[in-house]
């Protein structure tokens, strides 16, 4: 289900006349606030250790439960995207990096509750600080590992930003 078909209340009046406009706005048909469709900003960071293997997680969860995934997530408010993706790695691996080279954007899209949700992920290779207390965060992913460039396939991975990332940077 698209996410503007699943609201039916106006945010502002309260009234259950919102209508979807097109894949990107609803308007409520009383007082007439539009509610647009923005993306969420995804924080990923490709990390490299010193041997040049790629650090990959394992999804314990949906979308995309049991496939690999490079470790990032969602910018909070008030928050940079490097900022987010340094706290991001640190929740999920306890290990500490820095965004060092912005590399590219990618849009993506998977459902989520049965609702599509729309992230634009933005991707960074970040550098290792510390990862002496290194250990994966079993509520959100379920293993961990370095992989060569050579042993990384794409089929491995779930989601369509990741993919598309994996191509961009190692098949380009």
């Amino acid at each position: 289900m698209d996410i503007l078909d699943a609201y039916k209340f106006c945010p502002i009046c309260g009234k259950p006349t919102l209508k979807k406009e097109n894949n990107h706005l609803a308007q409520c048909q009383t007082c007439g606030y539009r509610l647009y469709l923005n993306p969420s900003i995804g924080a990923v960071g490709m990390v490299f250790d010193d041997k040049g293997r790629l650090l990959v997680v394992r999804r314990s969860k949906e979308p995309a439960k049991d496939t690999w995934h490079i470790p990032g997530g969602f910018v909070e408010v008030g928050e940079t995207i490097e900022a987010a993706v340094s706290r991001e790695i640190k929740e999920e691996l306890n290990i500490e990096v820095k965004a060092e080279e912005y590399l590219f954007s990618i849009p993506n899209s998977y459902q989520y509750r049965g609702i599509e949700r729309y992230p634009l992920d933005f991707f960074f290779k970040c550098k290792i600080i510390d990862m002496s207390a290194m250990k994966v965060d079993l509520s959100e992913n379920s293993d961990f590992a370095f992989l060569p460039p050579e042993e990384i396939r794409l089929e491995d991975f779930g989601l369509p930003s990741i993919k598309e990332a994996i191509k961009r940077y190692f098949h380009k």
